[in-house]
């Protein structure tokens, strides 16, 4: 090949990438992490959390904002909350159910009002790496900002399941 050729090449390759590096790093996601006590309200958006011990709460800022949550201390939970990016709400939710739940054992579904606030709750049992797991999800399209919350815990761990399930982990 001719050595234009290749510087050529060379000067539209590097005019090429400068934009792109700009670009992703613009589109890049905005981490933060921030350990929160147990009972201690952990504020996001216009929501209040509560969790039933020490936490880590990594925060992510993109064009979709989510919060992943997970013990500080000691295995047993997992949770996602994620605010839905749509102008218009989905009309199958049941798709969410599709989207975490692998092999569902005893699925239920069910409606809560919290503070005037409507869910849709999903909820089953599953086995995954060999560890019995509950799953909840909770999706919020009665008004924006739209809110879907995944929340996973061991099956043994009763202390966890009744504070979940009575969702005294949403304070609004």
């Amino acid at each position: 090949m001719p050595d234009g050729f290749i510087c050529c090449l060379f000067h539209v390759m590097k005019g090429i990438s400068i934009p792109l590096f700009f670009v992703l790093a613009i589109s890049n996601t905005i981490l933060s992490q921030t350990l929160v006590e147990p009972n201690q309200n952990f504020l996001w958006e216009s929501f209040s959390f509560q969790f039933p011990e020490p936490v880590v709460v990594k925060t992510e800022s993109t064009s979709q904002k989510k919060l992943t949550i997970y013990p500080a201390k000691r295995d047993g939970f997992f949770m996602v909350v994620r605010i839905l990016p749509w102008s218009e709400p989905m009309t199958d939710k049941n798709l969410w159910v599709g989207s975490v739940f692998h092999n569902p054992i005893e699925p239920k579904q069910y409606e809560r009002v919290i503070l005037g606030k409507t869910f849709q709750v999903y909820e089953a049992g599953q086995v995954r790496n060999q560890n019995a797991l509950r799953n909840q999800v909770w999706v919020r399209m009665d008004a924006k900002p739209y809110l879907w919350i995944w929340i996973q815990w061991k099956s043994d761990r009763k202390d966890l399941a009744d504070f979940f399930e009575s969702n005294r982990f949403l304070t609004l």
